[in-house]
């Protein structure tokens, strides 16, 4: 045995199924110890920046240690990108690289750069192995930071030291299941606490409600809180889904992504004098003004110390399983009679869906496809084991609009960070993680073209996911704050013929044609991507909405 057989089986003893990486020469002792085993299996991405997107991905969607692995110098440098967007999202993530062997480090040596004064100017923790016992400690120090912190964490590990021999019996190198490093879970908040917060609740004139990605599993509970409370649910965007966005008290998501501000929703959101949060990362576009100075009342409940926020004041903080905590709220509280506001905002709400559907109407029979209408008829083939990934883009505004999805289905996005070609990468690692779930890619043209080769993976690994391309051929979010669309504009290739090319299938979809058989055909199973290329007209904008936020600061005491 020998130190990358005990990376291996020390990953796979906590819980690691999938290393996601490309390979270079000071690695191959660690795919010889992959090949050696079948409990781990390695995934060849086609980038460095792909495989980091898919181990974030993996990690938000599972709660799970993320694993990426890349070689020295550009192989290390191409992982940027990645590594950041699963530390500004929060997920536990371990980015493995490799360097050149000890003794020709630090002198001029071929792809030799110091890594861990780059990754440690943006990670909590990054270190390079020097010696063969310093690795359980840091592997187990390092998982035990990423999985309890929600932290992305940095180890490279030089190939002459991961092709040391080892004895497994000597307890330096023993794994004991029992001693592994494992994620906090808290009890719930005592009765005490939750009766404080239940009439704090009862005593504010107008509540909203606000759901992000660590809310998962708790949409139910959360909805009846808010029918008691007569409160909105609004969710940010890695939150989308957790609520059912069919249910009257679903405002849909946050600010620009969500429905535009009708009057009702300016009205309520006006008068609200308080926020209560369940497990949301970004708060600053619920509390703050055009001065970014907290404006409301934060109540905020959260799993786990580590996630609570430290840039606004907390009038109260509730932290244990945020489902037991909604459920617990949901039973104290008197509730709310009137819902004449939640009712109206209801109305208004279907009146825009109507204006939008008459704009529809100009794109039938035409060689252009109106986005909403696609996305409405894609509402109609989502269920419970349906999973959307987002990229980052025009299509982000579309879909945050028009996917109204009812069953509590799972949306991936680069949240913090915001980068393009997230979709793919992101959609590869949830098919792996849950191959009984049918996985959506919704990207833009754009940010297809960044991680095109990884359609290559999707079809090697034989994946079953559908890629929605928005294809306008423009940059638009850009090209839309342009007097005119100065090289902002893309020539796309044929991207169904593209698809054939790399031995998977694909359907073009525009104003002729039937969308519903095209979803029928992309929802079949298969063994392969299926790639739908959805020809958009550029000169459509998604409509965009605000919070409203032109409000008195209220007491925060």
């Amino acid at each position: 045995m020998n130190v990358a057989d005990y990376v291996v089986s020390f990953l796979s003893a906590n819980g690691v199924k999938h290393i996601f990486g490309y390979p270079g020469s000071p690695l191959i002792p660690l795919f010889a110890a992959l090949e050696r085993q079948s409990d781990v299996q390695w995934v060849l991405m086609r980038h460095e920046n792909s495989a980091a997107l898919a181990a974030s991905a993996q990690a938000k969607m599972t709660g799970r240690l993320g694993v990426c692995v890349a070689t020295s110098g550009p192989g290390a440098m191409n992982f940027v990108c990645g590594v950041v967007d699963a530390h500004l999202d929060g997920v536990p993530m371990l980015a493995l690289t490799g360097l050149v062997p000890t003794a020709s480090q630090g002198h001029w040596e071929f792809q030799d750069i110091d890594q861990t004064r780059v990754f440690g100017s943006i990670l909590p923790r990054s270190a390079s192995c020097i010696h063969p016992n310093q690795v359980p400690a840091l592997l187990r120090n390092y998982v035990g930071h990423a999985l309890q912190q929600h932290e992305t964490v940095h180890l490279a590990l030089p190939s002459d030291i991961l092709s040391t021999e080892i004895d497994p019996a000597d307890d330096l190198f023993r794994i004991d299941s029992k001693h592994l490093p494992r994620p906090l879970s808290l009890m719930p908040p005592p009765a005490e606490g939750l009766d404080i917060v239940a009439k704090e609740l009862e005593q504010r004139d107008q509540m909203v409600i606000i759901l992000g990605r660590r809310a998962l599993g708790s949409g139910a509970a959360i909805e009846a809180l808010a029918k008691k409370l007569g409160a909105p649910i609004i969710t940010s965007l890695d939150g989308k889904g957790i609520a059912d966005e069919s249910h009257p008290n679903s405002l849909g998501v946050l600010g620009i992504f969500g429905f535009p501000a009708v009057e009702t929703t300016k009205e309520i959101l006006r008068q609200a004098d308080a926020v209560l949060a369940f497990g949301v990362d970004t708060l600053k576009p619920f509390l703050t003004g055009d001065t970014d100075v907290q404006c409301r009342v934060l109540i905020e409940c959260e799993a786990e110390f580590s996630t609570l926020t430290q840039e606004y004041y907390r009038t109260h903080t509730l932290v244990g399983p945020l489902d037991a905590i909604a459920r617990e709220l949901r039973d104290r509280v008197q509730g709310k009679a009137d819902s004449s506001a939640i009712d109206a905002l209801g109305q208004e709400r279907e009146a825009y869906m109507q204006s939008i559907r008459r704009d529809e109407s100009i794109y039938q029979d035409s060689n252009l496809a109106h986005p909403s209408t696609f996305l409405l008829r894609l509402n109609q083939h989502l269920d419970e084991h349906s999973t959307i990934v987002l990229d980052t883009g025009t299509h982000t505004l579309w879909a945050a609009q028009f996917l109204q999805l009812t069953k509590r289905q799972r949306v991936l996005v680069s949240s913090r960070l915001g980068t393009m070609g997230f979709s793919l990468p992101a959609a590869i690692a949830a098919q792996l993680s849950h191959p009984e779930h049918k996985v959506i890619a919704i990207c833009g043209d754009g940010g297809f073209h960044m991680v095109i080769g990884e359609l290559g993976t999707a079809v090697q690994y034989r994946l079953p996911i559908i890629v929605i391309i928005f294809n306008n051929g423009l940059l638009q979010n850009v090209s839309a704050q342009q007097t005119t669309p100065y090289g902002t504009v893309l020539n796309n290739p044929d991207f169904v013929a593209l698809a054939h090319a790399f031995g998977t299938h694909g359907a073009v979809v525009d104003g002729t044609t039937d969308v519903d058989a095209v979803m029928q055909q992309a929802f079949e199973n298969r063994d392969a991507p299926f790639v739908i290329d959805l020809r958009c007209d550029p000169r459509i904008v998604a409509p965009l909405s605000k919070w409203e936020r032109s409000f008195a600061p209220v007491a925060l005491a």
